[in-house]
């Protein structure tokens, strides 16, 4: 019975690392550390780096994607403001101000070079969708999710003047 344990051991081993293998060798596998965040290719001259989370509100509120009373949620340590509506979640970081050393900053950097925010460095991580210095996270949204992201996307961009 042991020789069978070690001999059934052996070959789940040796099943599993050919299976890396192969996965590895796929022509459409791309290394994790090769992956490169959507935020990195942001037009730095794109509009959206001079709006408001105001204006981005009142353009989302006028294409009725959101409405209903508007939450300040806990914002030090993760962005300069954060907003709830309609259970979309809005963050914005004001650039100009912040302390590169700050903890703002880094979970700003950390959205845009690992798409992922480690909240309140607690161990939870969200992945918003980014546009510029704003963010949006729809997990608690009651709406058309995809539109919603659509709209936070164009806003601010050379092709679609806000608001």
């Amino acid at each position: 019975m042991k020789r069978f344990t070690v001999i059934f051991s052996i070959l789940l081993v040796l099943c599993f690392g050919g299976t890396l293998a192969y996965v590895a060798a796929t022509p459409d596998f791309v290394p994790p550390s090769a992956a490169v965040p959507a935020a990195q290719a942001e037009d730095p001259d794109a509009p959206v780096w001079n709006e408001t989370m105001d204006s981005l509100l009142a353009c989302l509120e006028e294409k009725g994607l959101i409405s209903g009373e508007r939450l300040t949620l806990a914002s030090d340590g993760l962005c300069s403001l954060a907003v709830s509506e309609s259970g979309a979640e809005f963050y914005w970081w004001d650039l100009d101000a912040l302390d590169k050393d700050s903890a703002e900053y880094a979970a700003y950097e950390s959205l845009k070079t690992e798409g992922s925010i480690d909240l309140f460095n607690s161990g939870s991580l969200i992945s918003p969708a980014s546009n510029g210095p704003f963010a949006l996270l729809t997990t608690g949204y009651t709406g058309d999710v995809d539109a919603l992201t659509d709209a936070f996307m164009a806003f601010g961009q050379s092709e679609t003047k806000a608001g």
